[in-house]
Parts: structure tokens; sequence; C-alpha cells
């Protein structure tokens, strides 16, 4: 069996496990010197997560996985007796993000289109708002560490999770700028990162919870729909109503929701149908 060296180093190894919480709050500098069986824990708890041989050594398909494209949320980013989802069943968004290989428009599209996925689900709805000061949830984009973001690969974005909300509580969300993007790929990440907006934690490989992006996973699976019922209910029911994203607060708001947009998305007996624009 290979060491942890023959595919990534040890501090590396520490390195990206500490990141998504293996290790809770410690800082790297507590546990850069772990080695042996206290490392092999923390290797083999990352691989039960991931759906992966749980051996407790880092080998090549283990080394992959930590190399792949994901969401900057820790794994184990939720405490036992926390509670996180919002008090209210309306919630306001401000999206103000510019992801390369898409237009700003597109971005924008892409995020009414993710939040319609998921409030045509369940019991919540999703407003997007034009003033950052009245959203609950802000979505920005950016680089580099400080906004906890990396070079291409590796983080594509994150979110923080409405634990303990209130219906003043403001949560952000970033997403990486160094990554090209394409407008099924920003529905996707923006559609996980909406899903922890709204309290969902990570969920197994093949769910829009994934911590892992999947390029065929462009809405809520079956796992995906039963835990954000389980915390907002089912969505009430308006028979003959199409449903289209569109601002609150803006003098077309109606119109919008009357009309059929081809790049937008519409919902057909509670199903979202994604109209993708040509880019």
């Amino acid at each position: 069996m290979p060491s942890h060296k023959d595919v990534l180093d040890t501090p590396e190894i520490l390195e990206r496990l500490s990141q998504l919480g293996y290790f809770g709050d410690k800082a790297y500098d507590d546990i850069k010197n772990i080695s042996g069986k206290q490392l092999q824990r923390a290797v083999r708890a990352y691989q039960t997560f991931t759906g992966l041989i749980a051996s407790g050594h880092v080998d090549a398909r283990t080394a992959s996985w930590m190399n792949r494209r994901r969401c900057g949320l820790p794994d184990m980013a939720l405490r036992t007796g926390d509670v996180c989802q919002w008090p209210m069943n309306r919630v306001r968004y401000f999206t103000q993000i510019k992801l390369p290989g898409i237009t700003p428009s597109q971005a924008v599209q892409a995020f009414d289109v993710a939040c319609q996925q998921w409030t045509s689900i369940c019991g919540i709805e999703l407003v997007r708002t034009v003033e950052s000061k009245k959203a609950h949830i802000v979505a920005r984009s950016g680089l580099g560490s400080r906004n906890l973001l990396d070079d291409r690969g590796g983080t594509l974005g994150w979110s923080e999770m409405p634990c303990d909300a209130t219906h003043s509580t403001r949560l952000r969300m970033m997403f990486d700028e160094a990554e090209e993007w394409s407008f099924n790929m920003a529905v996707a990440v923006l559609g996980h990162e909406i899903g922890h907006a709204l309290g969902l934690p990570h969920g197994r490989r093949g769910s829009r919870m994934s911590a892992y992006y999947d390029p065929n996973v462009t809405k809520p699976t079956h796992d995906d729909m039963r835990e954000i019922v389980s915390l907002y209910g089912r969505p009430k029911k308006v028979p003959g109503r199409l449903v289209a994203a569109a601002p609150d607060s803006t003098p077309t708001a109606a119109a919008a929701a009357a009309a059929l947009d081809i790049s937008g998305t519409i919902v057909i007996n509670g199903q979202p149908y994604v109209l993708v624009p040509k880019t």
C-alpha cells in the first residue's frame, strides 16, 4: 500500500483535512505535526464521508478527490444542536456576481434559476431584491484568499448557513472569478450554495448537496428534496400558475411572472424546466 507521500505530502493532506473541518476548530499550527493513527482516523473519516473505501491511507483515488473542484464549506460544518433554517418562508436575495465565461445578466439569471429550483419543491420563497441592504442572502464574487478562495480549481464558492437565523440575518455567499464558468455550471454550483444558505449541510455523492461539483447534477435530487422538505415543508401549489423568477420591488415583476422567458425557467406541476441560453 502506498504511503501518504507517494501521492500527496503529509502537510498537504493535513491542510486539506483541516480546511474541511476534520480537526474541528483547531488552527493549522496546532495540527501540523499530527501523524500515525490520529492522521489515519481523520483520513478514514474523510473517505467515509466522500464515499470512498475507508482505508485510512491517501491512495491515488483519495488524492484525486481531495484535488477536485468543490464547495469551500467544511464537510463538518454543523455541530450537534445547530438549528439551521430561516424562521420565515420568504427570503430575499441580492446577487452581484461576475463569472468569467458567461455574461453578468446570465450570471443573475443562473442564480434566479437555481433559486426557483429550490422554491418549487419546498415551502420557502426566494425573491430577488435590487437593494443589498434588504437582502437576507448577499451573493458576490471575488478572487484569492481574502475571499476564502484559491486559484483555478479547488474551491468554486462557499456560503454561510442560517444557523440560529432571525428575520434580520444577512448571509454572505462568494464565488470564484478565477474559474471559467458555463451557464449550466453556474446553475449547479450556485444551486449548491443556495442549498447551504437554506440550511442544508453537505450530502452524499451524486446529490446536489454533494461537496464536489458534478456537471451531471444540475438540479436537486430526491435526497435533496427530502432534506429541504424536512426543513420547510412542501410548497403551496397554485393550479394553473406559471412561476418565473423576477426582482421584487420592480415595476416589471408582475409582467415577468406572466411571461415566458425563453432563456429562463418555468415550473410545471412543481417541476422546474431550465431553458438554457446560448453562450
